[in-house]
């Protein structure tokens, strides 16, 4: 039997070319499904750093959110501060007022004593 090359194969070069097909369609074969098996490893690994992207996304959510408390609850130490610190400086104004009419009680006392009279008021 002689072939389209014309060479006589015989019966044993028709089969060895027939195995030479399966040969090379088995080791496609192969390479596709190790092809994929590395796209699966590649999806999983894109897929735990997507996972850990998102956890972390999370964490920084929650720790903005604490700021923001952090952040009101200083607000409201300073609002409460301010309260005190307005009253102090309130009594220090009428303190400031009463030592006046006070140092003029005594000035007054001081003459009415240099001049021998004593006042009470």
């Amino acid at each position: 039997m002689e072939s389209a090359d014309g060479r006589d194969g015989g019966v044993f070069g028709s089969v060895a070319g027939g195995f030479g097909g399966l040969i090379g369609n088995k080791e496609l074969k192969e390479e596709e499904y190790r092809l994929k098996q590395i796209q699966i490893q590649e999806d999983r690994i894109n897929e735990e750093i997507m996972k850990e992207r998102e956890q972390e996304i999370r964490n920084i959510h929650k720790s903005m959110y604490q700021v923001n408390e952090i952040y009101k609850d200083l607000a409201h130490l300073v609002d409460t501060q301010q309260e005190g610190i307005d009253q102090v400086e309130t009594q220090m104004e009428g303190a400031k007022e009463n030592t006046k009419e006070g140092l003029k009680h005594i000035e007054k006392a001081n003459e009415s004593q240099k001049e021998g009279q004593c006042v009470i008021s």
